[in-house]
């Protein structure tokens, strides 16, 4: 018997190890990249709709200050008056500095013409920067006008 013939069963098993590793390890980088990406988009597409809230918060808000109230259209007028029941009041909040102050600070923070969508290191570090600054000026407001995460005016959302 030739000596290479056991050399080469004896090396099977290396073999088998070796292409089962390079094999794996080409898999476990595609798997890793879509399944990177797909937990990307999920986290960024979270990220976005609280941003999206803390911006229509800041609209409602600001649109309850008193004497900022936006002109009614008079056929809506009548509209409304010919269906009270479907009428939705808030109520008004105080036309104060400090609560317009942080409003416009919130609007700024949380607006998306603004918020950069690049998948840097940089530009994701800003918008949660912004999206953490957005919620503590959101409890602010929440604190200031007495209301409630989910609460608006005494009345559960």
């Amino acid at each position: 018997m030739q000596p290479s013939t056991f050399d080469e069963v004896l090396g099977l098993e290396e073999q088998f190890y070796n292409d089962g590793f390079h094999q794996g390890y080409a898999d476990g980088i595609s798997a890793g990249r879509i399944e990177g990406r797909t937990f990307g988009l999920e986290k960024g597409f979270e990220k976005y709709v609280e941003s999206g809230k803390l911006y229509g918060k800041s609209l409602v808000w600001a649109n309850r200050i008193v004497g900022k109230q936006p002109s009614v259209d008079p056929s809506t007028e009548h509209d409304l008056q010919s269906r009270p029941h479907e009428k939705l009041s808030l109520p008004q909040l105080p036309n104060n500095q400090r609560l317009s102050k942080h409003l416009q600070t919130l609007h700024a923070v949380s607006e998306a013409a603004s918020l950069s969508t690049e998948n840097t290191e940089e530009a994701v570090s800003d918008f949660d920067d912004r999206l953490k600054r957005g919620q503590a000026k959101a409890k602010l407001v929440e604190r200031i006008v007495g209301e409630s995460k989910g609460h608006i005016g005494g009345v559960g959302l």
